[in-house]
Order: C-alpha cells, then structure tokens, then sequence
C-alpha cells in the first residue's frame, strides 16, 4: 500500500514526465496450438446449409513463459523462456540484459533515467536481483507491486 501511496503522489507531482518514465514488467503463460490444416477442416455442404461453428477442441501442444516490458507507448520487450524453463534469477537478469539494450535502441531518452515495475515474485526480490537492477539499470527508484 504504501509503494501504491508513493506512486500516485510522484504522479501527481510530474504527471506525464511520471508516465513516460515508467517501464513495467510482469510474466504470463502462453498456451500454443498445433493448428488444423485448412485441407483437414474442409466439409462440402449445399449452399443454403447455415455454416457450422467451429470449436477448438484439440488440446494445447504446450505452454511457455512469456516476460513482457512495457511503457505507456506500448510493449517494449517480449521474452519467450525455453519450454520448461522458469524464471529464476540468473533467467531474469539475463531478460534485463535484452532489457537494457531494447531500451537504449527503441527509446535513448530512457537510457539513464527511468522507473522500474515489477511484481514482487521470489526472483525479482532476491537480495542479488535488486542490487543488479540498481547498479545495472540506473533506476532512481524500482518499484515492487
């Protein structure tokens, strides 16, 4: 609460110099299919026969981690991990390596100044984490929501 507290004054402080300073990241699953082939799914029918609702029905061919990073612009950064794999810490700072440079390519002005979000898993908060985010990214301040 008091991180949430802290924030919304910095807003109402800076308005959108608070905004375009703010990068945020979080992690979600991402379910993949094998899609049918068009041949597969083709069924003559007369003309006046109402189409038929197609539903997926086959199970998803997998799931893997997606880590994405963005800025009141849009998405900056999407990384996929390897099938199986689980963001841990080394895995997270690497993803803040391509982070880094992501940001010093899309967006220079970001490159020494900028806010980072980040929700508050195990790997994000770990001792060795945090000190890398300061030291590595510069941030004046690396929010955990």
């Amino acid at each position: 609460m008091e991180v949430c507290q802290e924030l919304l004054h910095q807003f109402e402080a800076e308005s959108d110099k608070f905004l375009d300073s703010t990068v945020t990241g979080d992690e979600t699953w991402c379910h993949h299919y094998e899609p049918e082939s068009k041949i597969q799914s083709v069924e003559w029918q007369h003309p006046d026969t109402p189409r038929k609702k197609k539903f997926k029905t086959q199970p998803p061919a997998g799931k893997v981690m997606c880590l994405v990073f963005w800025d009141r612009r849009g998405v900056i950064l999407s990384d996929f991990l390897e099938s199986g794999e689980t963001v841990n810490s080394e895995c997270y700072k690497r993803t803040l390596t391509k982070l880094k440079a992501r940001i010093s390519r899309v967006t220079p002005e970001k490159q020494t100044t900028f806010r980072f979000q980040h929700d508050n898993a195990r790997p994000q908060t770990s001792f060795d984490h945090c000190s890398h985010c300061k030291v590595w990214l510069g941030c004046p301040t690396t929010s955990t929501l």
